[in-house]
């Protein structure tokens, strides 16, 4: 009987390890045949909560964070430059152009002895221009001819301040530019009043006036002109202390020859 089981023994033991082996064979040839194409899995039942080992195998995870980011999706940026520009705000500069006001260059000049206030783009003198001012520098200013040019062949003509220039035009006609002073004239938004000439022809006298930047020549005492301003009326001219007084609505002004004024 010891025999016996001592066989039977040996015979399990036996039928153990063949079983084992077997196994062994079908589990490798189950994972080859896994490896050359891609394991299906079965849907899972509704409310059927997933593992995480199943899960990871053919489903996106719920979880955003496990997700490798494509780092090609992001800009680099310049750590030395400002995410957002700081407002440069919207305040405008010194120039006349601004209606809150501002500043520009004229200048005091005289030509064949009358005064003028004068800045760029003004025609002198009043009445029957020869000249228009293209430029007041910090120490001088430009006249360039109207119409022609002069004897020398020139188109301009520029004057120092403090010097005194005679210069002839094509025509044969002589004139004396000279440049008393260049400052710095405020401006508004007002509108621009100028008497830029006072003469007499014939025992009258003339006054021309500019407003806003348009000429009105030869005014005699009476006239009323219309302006941008409004009505104008020559209430007196004074040639010799060269001042002309006018109407404006119920205001009465006394203004001289090349002064210029803001209302």
């Amino acid at each position: 009987m010891s025999g016996q089981r001592r066989v039977l023994a040996y015979v399990t033991i036996a039928l153990i390890v063949g079983g084992a082996l077997a196994l062994a064979v079908v589990l490798a040839s189950g994972g080859s045949a896994g490896g050359a194409g891609a394991t299906a899995v079965a849907p899972a039942p509704a409310g059927t909560v997933l593992s995480d080992d199943v899960a990871g195998v053919g489903l996106v995870p719920d979880d955003p964070a496990r997700d490798v980011p494509l780092l090609d999706r992001f800009t680099s940026k310049d750590p030395f430059v400002p995410l957002a520009q700081p407002n440069a705000g919207t305040g405008g500069g010194t120039g006349g152009g601004g209606t809150g006001g501002g500043s520009f260059l004229s200048a005091r000049v005289k030509v064949d002895g009358t005064a003028y206030n004068v800045s760029t783009g003004d025609k002198l003198p009043g009445g029957d221009p020869a000249f228009t001012v293209t430029e007041v520098g910090a120490d001088s200013v430009t006249f360039q001819v109207v119409d022609g040019a002069l004897k020398n062949g020139e188109t301009s003509q520029t004057v120092a301040v403090g010097e005194t220039v005679e210069v002839t035009l094509e025509n044969g006609d002589s004139h004396t530019l000279s440049v008393v002073s260049v400052g710095e004239a405020a401006v508004s938004a007002g509108h621009t009043l100028a008497v830029t000439s006072i003469s007499a022809q014939n025992g009258t006298g003339l006054a021309t006036f500019e407003v806003d930047g348009k000429t009105y020549a030869d005014k005699k005492v009476g006239d009323v002109f219309s302006t941008g301003w409004g009505e104008i009326k020559v209430v007196a001219i004074d040639v010799d202390a060269q001042t002309v007084t006018i109407l404006h609505g119920d205001q009465t002004l006394t203004l001289r020859a090349g002064q210029v004024v803001v209302k």
